[in-house]
């Protein structure tokens, strides 16, 4: 285990001329350029000092392993809002890459598994076990009692394991840099079983809504992430000799009905109906 760290002390920004063009917004944060190199996350005020300091200790852990992220440089406070100061990563995320080049999705989904199973290569020793935040997420979720009730007990009978898991990784969290991709937002990331982070990756790419892009782009992007989809877990497959496409199911079970508690729009409807059917028939 890790030293305990002291709480990151913010440095109080009242000129910002640094202060850049809006890149990207999140459920949690927005991130803008910040001077030459950098970007800063700054967070909305509804988020909590907790949920920040987790992300400075994430990224301290994440620190010490081999993994492409980008460098945690320190903290700030802007316009009253708290932020943390990143390195800047220059490139096209990876759903670009396949909406501009879609010649290389299968290229992209391979290199995605090569990824993800990376990650995989390393102990999540300092961060939250996995089984543990899983658990009081479905309990809190408003499902159906026969729903949340076989959530629970596929989880308890699933193993555990010490592995690294990000938990929220998917073809926009990876940027393709000119010195190779690199992983984008740990804050989800935890300790536990390999395959359950393949079975949330799974969710995400057969539910998840798109943020951006008009009808037309949406339906392709839809479209190609099937077959995304399929490619990344043959890939990821190929690289764990034995595993079966049963174990990442089972493991699906509970990370669906945990990704119900997130309420997040146009997905409730298609994991009840993936729950419902999962149901044991007598």
């Amino acid at each position: 285990m890790l030293p305990p760290q002291q709480p990151l002390e913010y440095a109080a920004v009242t000129d910002i001329p640094q202060k850049g063009r809006l890149i990207a917004q999140g459920r949690t944060a927005e991130i803008y350029a910040w001077g030459e190199g950098s970007v800063v996350k700054l967070f909305f005020d509804w988020c909590p000092d907790s949920l920040v300091q987790h992300e400075v200790e994430m990224g301290r852990v994440l620190s010490t392993t081999a993994l492409p992220t980008p460098k945690l440089l320190g903290s700030v406070e802007v316009e009253g809002r708290r932020g943390l100061l990143y390195e800047r990563v220059d490139g096209p995320s990876m759903v670009r890459a396949m909406t501009t080049q879609p010649w290389r999705l299968a290229q992209l989904a391979a290199q995605f598994a090569e990824l993800h199973a990376a990650v995989h290569r390393q102990k999540g020793e300092g961060f939250p076990p996995l089984r543990a935040q899983l658990t009081w997420t479905i309990e809190h979720t408003d499902l159906p009692p026969e729903l949340k009730a076989h959530a629970l007990a596929t989880l308890d009978r699933l193993a555990d394991g010490d592995t690294l898991c990000h938990l929220d990784f998917h073809p926009d969290q990876v940027i393709l840099t000119p010195a190779g991709p690199v992983v984008l937002d740990w804050m989800t990331a935890g300790q536990g079983n390999p395959l359950a982070d393949v079975a949330r990756t799974v969710i995400l790419l057969r539910v998840g809504q798109l943020p951006y892009g008009g009808w037309l782009q949406r339906a392709f992007i839809n479209a190609a992430r099937r077959l995304f989809l399929r490619t990344y877990l043959r890939r990821y497959r190929q690289l764990h000799p034995g595993l079966t496409q049963a174990a990442i199911d089972a493991w699906i079970i509970p990370l669906a009905a945990a990704r119900v508690k997130e309420d997040n729009p146009g997905e409730r409807d298609q994991l009840l109906a993936f729950l419902q059917r999962s149901l044991p028939t007598h």
